[in-house]
């Protein structure tokens, strides 16, 4: 009997001690630590049980324990320090260097750049993460595209698809002129440093044209030579003059003739003004020597004619008349 009324008391006594034992909740932790997979997975934390805390991914330990002690409800100071991964320095690729502004530690950025005349090819940006630098890059070498031919020339390039650097030369055929600059060269962006030159056909005057601009002066000064001196000289008592008018205008004409020519050689641009500049002169002077002529036969007359006025006749038909009365 005594024993039976004993299992209710002991029964509320454990109920009792039972109360007095509080639980701990999940603790409360930082972005860079957390409760390990096997400590997340419990139900409940009683009195002086442990929890396993761990650092974060993209972090590792530095120092202190990685467990913490429900106490009364309330859980021990986490003492467990982690800081972040560093990923290092990138590996360098070939002609290639990296901007680090923010360091190598996780989550940072770097920017891979390539020497000049290199293309990149891969990721602009790389970032730290768990598992190292993320992304790839490397360099290569800029290709050109190669230029087009030119008419009426030669293109010459020292392999099919150009690179940074080479350079592609022209020429044209015979008879045409290059115009432009006679090479490019491949650039660093894939450009040229100037457009393909051209070549234009060279222009020069004929034989057929010379001869026919000579034969023209030609003929032209002898008929104007020509002209004025049967005007000059229609009177026979001027043969003198006319003689030497016509030494003096074909002796000038001659040397005008010469030098139009020898201007005509040296000059194809010039020839027109040349030898207009030519039969001006020689109109010129075949006026002048016509002037001289007429001046001269005027004067001839003048005086030919003054020796009749002189009364000689007169004097002599006097003379007979009085002989003849004596």
């Amino acid at each position: 009997m005594t024993s039976v009324k004993a299992c209710p008391l002991l029964l509320l006594l454990f109920s009792l001690v039972s109360m007095g034992k509080a639980e701990c909740n999940l603790p409360a932790l930082n972005g860079k630590i957390v409760l390990s997979s096997e400590s997340i997975l419990k139900n409940s934390f009683p009195d002086n049980s442990e929890a396993i805390v761990e650092c974060a991914k993209g972090y590792e330990r530095d120092e202190g324990p990685t467990s913490i002690t429900c106490v009364k409800g309330v859980w021990s100071e986490v003492k467990l320090i982690c800081k972040k991964i560093d990923c290092g320095q990138p590996k360098l690729s070939e002609h290639m260097t990296y901007s680090i502004p923010d360091g190598t530690l996780f989550g940072a950025y770097i920017q891979p750049r390539c020497e000049i005349g290199y293309d990149l090819e891969g990721s602009s940006h790389r970032q730290c993460l768990v598992s190292g630098w993320s992304g790839k890059a490397e360099c290569l070498l800029t290709v050109c595209n190669l230029p087009d031919t030119i008419e009426h020339g030669k293109r010459v390039a020292p392999r099919e698809e150009p690179v940074f650097n080479d350079v592609i030369t022209y020429t044209c055929d015979d008879n045409y002129i290059l115009v432009g600059n006679s090479s490019i060269k491949c650039g660093e962006y894939g450009d040229y440093s100037s457009p393909p030159p051209k070549c234009i056909v060279i222009i020069t005057s004929t034989k057929a044209s010379t001869a026919t601009n000579k034969a023209t002066t030609t003929d032209t000064t002898a008929d104007t030579t020509a002209d004025t001196t049967a005007d000059t000289t229609a009177d026979t008592t001027a043969d003198t003059t006319a003689d030497t008018t016509a030494d003096t205008t074909a002796d000038t004409t001659t040397e005008t003739t010469t030098e139009t020519t020898t201007a005509s050689a040296r000059s194809h641009g010039g020839l027109v003004e040349e030898l207009t500049t030519g039969i001006l002169c020689v109109f010129a002077l075949v006026i002048i020597a016509a002037i001289i002529a007429a001046l001269l036969f005027v004067y001839y007359n003048y005086k030919h004619k003054g020796s009749y006025n002189t009364g000689e006749e007169l004097r002599a038909k006097q003379e007979l008349l009085l002989n003849q009365s004596v």
